[in-house]
């Protein structure tokens, strides 16, 4: 049988319940430091449907070996907290004979990656939401940072923050890679931005500089050591050629600034 780890069956199980119902995994009864009478409960997984007319919660507690499965003794503890209970294995690691009448069975099919269900467990109608549990989900478990005046509307929000109205469907419920990938092409586009107006500020200085002695100089990667060079020699009869070569780069570079501003 091909290895199946924990991990493997709480991916398979958010798949199962996807956006329609609420589903957490390593869930608590109540709090850390004031376990209630019972002690503290770690539920594998358990799952809220999203209705007010006929609330449930399941939990289930998750096996990947018959040793761990016949040696639990906490889960009938489990009940009393949730509306249906199920155990979900590897495909065919128990059978539904193994469980009590009232607990349900689930497989895990390790070449799918899916789960079926293949014993329905008992719905315990007059189950009592507990609070203290209720109050850990809330607690521990929800997002803290829900974006105002939005609701769960974050693919909207997303595109309102970045103004360009892209349809942006791989932002997800959490602003996923691609939001990031954004937000950091943004970010080196304004960093670009920011030494352009640098490299402009400079150029302005130079020019100034150069009108306020009268001389210009060619567009060079190189123009403050070219310029040093040339005013450190005597050019009597180049002086004219010159004198255009730096009217045309003085022109070149009021050119380069507008288009960069526009």
């Amino acid at each position: 049988m091909q290895k199946v780890t924990a991990m493997d069956v709480k991916e398979a199980l958010s798949e199962y319940h996807g956006y329609k119902e609420f589903f957490i995994t390593e869930c608590k009864n109540g709090s850390t430091y004031f376990p209630q009478g019972q002690g503290l409960l770690k539920f594998d997984g358990l799952a809220i449907n999203k209705s007010w007319t006929n609330p449930k919660i399941t939990i289930y507690e998750i096996k990947v070996s018959r040793g761990d499965f016949l040696q639990d003794g906490k889960w009938h503890l489990y009940l009393q907290y949730c509306h249906e209970f199920y155990f979900v294995v590897p495909k065919g690691l128990i059978k539904k004979t193994e469980v009590p009448d009232n607990v349900g069975l689930m497989y895990y099919d390790p070449d799918k990656k899916s789960i079926r269900k293949v014993k329905k467990a008992f719905y315990k109608a007059d189950t009592e939401m507990s609070a203290e549990l209720l109050m850990y989900i809330i607690m521990n478990k929800l997002d803290s940072d829900r974006i105002p005046f939005y609701g769960n509307n974050r693919l909207q929000y997303a595109k309102d923050y970045l103004t360009d109205k892209k349809d942006r469907r791989n932002v997800g419920y959490c602003f996923g890679s691609e939001m990031a990938k954004d937000i950091a092409q943004m970010q080196k586009e304004l960093d670009l931005l920011k030494h352009s107006k640098e490299d402009l500020d400079l150029l302005h200085d130079i020019k100034e500089v150069l009108k306020k002695h009268k001389i210009v100089s060619w567009w060079r990667d190189d123009l403050v050591e070219k310029l040093d060079e040339e005013l450190s020699r005597t050019y009597p009869k180049e002086l004219d050629d010159l004198k255009v070569k730096l009217v045309n780069a003085i022109k070149y570079i009021d050119e380069t600034k507008q288009s960069l501003e526009m």
